[in-house]
């Protein structure tokens, strides 16, 4: 794995990206339908301040795997850090992840969990990995490896809901109830869009020939804190 950072593509959030997107709803744009991707881009996956996240829960209590903040420190970048354990948000189209369309799985970048499949994987333009629904959990049926925060109904049909690691607590991105604006997609089955930040995943591609061929045996896993290719 490369071990090169895009720690230059990272926000430091100014704002409530749910007050920005209350703001821009009117019942008349819910009504008629006018809410486009377009306006998605701009106010649905701005930057979530980590004190605003799950109202204030431990990223650290609760969850399966528990480390100091000096050791996730230790095996994270920066920018990994900087999402996963402080709930910030990089910039737009600054993942390489968001361009990837290869089959594969999307893992939690802090503990290996897998969290989407790339089946789910859709390109809702707002620049973050737009995923329909994560991957279901292999002991619970009903629980997925993605944890929703608790909010009303109301309150995520109009402003969404922050999504964390189910196993380690943490930061992805958020989830929104707006799956319908994206025709042609598995958004648009589940109705739901999971705004994702690259840089809180690792993708590790299903075609995997050179594992035992004379490799040195480890998976292919691309980071996902590191640029778009050039």
């Amino acid at each position: 794995i490369d071990e090169s950072s895009n720690n230059n593509n990272i926000n430091n959030p100014q704002s409530s990206r749910r007050k920005a997107l209350q703001k821009s709803l009117t019942f008349t744009s819910l009504l008629t339908g006018t809410l486009t991707s377009a306006t998605l881009t701009s106010t649905f996956c701005t930057p979530l301040p980590a004190y605003a996240a799950m109202g204030g829960k431990s990223r650290t209590q609760g969850y399966a795997i528990q480390k100091s903040e000096s050791e996730w420190s230790s095996i994270l970048t920066e920018t990994q850090y900087f999402i996963l354990r402080n709930g910030g948000t990089e910039s737009p189209y600054s993942s390489i992840l968001e361009g990837e369309e290869r089959d594969g799985v999307y893992v939690c970048a802090g503990c290996g969990t897998p969290l989407f499949d790339s089946k789910e994987k859709f390109h809702s333009g707002t620049g973050w990995p737009s995923f329909a629904g994560p991957v279901m959990s292999s002991k619970e049926k009903e629980v997925s490896n993605v944890e929703m925060e608790g909010v009303s109904k109301i309150q995520f049909q109009l402003a969404g809901a922050e999504v964390r690691c189910q196993t380690c607590g943490g930061h992805l991105g958020d989830a929104f109830a707006d799956g319908f604006l994206f025709p042609g997609t598995p958004a648009f089955v589940s109705g739901k869009r999971y705004c994702i930040d690259g840089a809180a995943l690792l993708f590790v591609p299903k075609d995997q020939k050179n594992i035992g061929s004379g490799g040195d045996g480890e998976l292919e896993m691309i980071r996902g804190d590191l640029p778009p290719r050039g």
